[in-house]
């Protein structure tokens, strides 16, 4: 089915729009969905404002990929993107409960240095010097977002140090 090329173009510039004009109502909430928590992220800390940019253009590409994958007679099945399928989201909780529970003790952290550490720490830095208070407090969450930011890439690159009792040390199978 043709659709009108102007339409899809506006669509395809608000993330998920374009997805959800062809048919692909998942896909298209997952990602509206990851916009919006990426929205959110940006506005806790400023670096991650980046992601948004990122998703936003991930959706716009990907309106046009589906019309061509439609286009070509090979439809794309339609999921959640990241998970593929509503099971496969309920299967993820229980198996990364520890991620999900660092993940919320990081955002308890985060509040709790907004509403009392951070204005606590600038009074302290004001008496001193009023600059050094606000370039202080203010670039405390910019470097441990950029501390944590670095350290999930050598984790995700494998450059961190491995155990020596590690299972993946071992040989894939016995020799013999």
């Amino acid at each position: 089915m043709k659709k009108n090329a102007l339409l899809t173009f506006l669509f395809a510039c608000i993330p998920g729009a374009g997805q959800m004009y062809y048919g692909y109502m998942q896909r298209g909430l997952a990602l509206i969905s990851l916009f919006c928590v990426t929205f959110l992220l940006g506005s806790l800390a400023g670096p991650l404002v980046v992601t948004m940019g990122i998703v936003w253009m991930y959706s716009f590409f990907d309106t046009y990929d589906l019309i061509r994958h439609l286009a070509a007679g090979d439809p794309k099945p339609d999921g959640l993107l990241l998970l593929g399928d509503w099971s496969d989201l309920k299967t993820l909780v229980p198996k990364h409960n520890r991620l999900l529970g660092w993940g919320l003790i990081v955002l308890g952290v985060w509040a709790l240095y907004d509403l009392f550490i951070e204005n606590l720490l600038y009074d302290l830095l004001a008496r001193i010097s009023p600059e050094l208070a606000w370039s202080v407090v203010g670039g405390i969450p910019t470097v441990v977002v950029a501390a944590a930011l670095i350290a999930a890439g050598i984790w995700l690159l494998g450059l961190h140090p491995q155990r020596k009792d590690d299972d993946n040390s071992l040989p894939p199978y016995p020799q013999g």
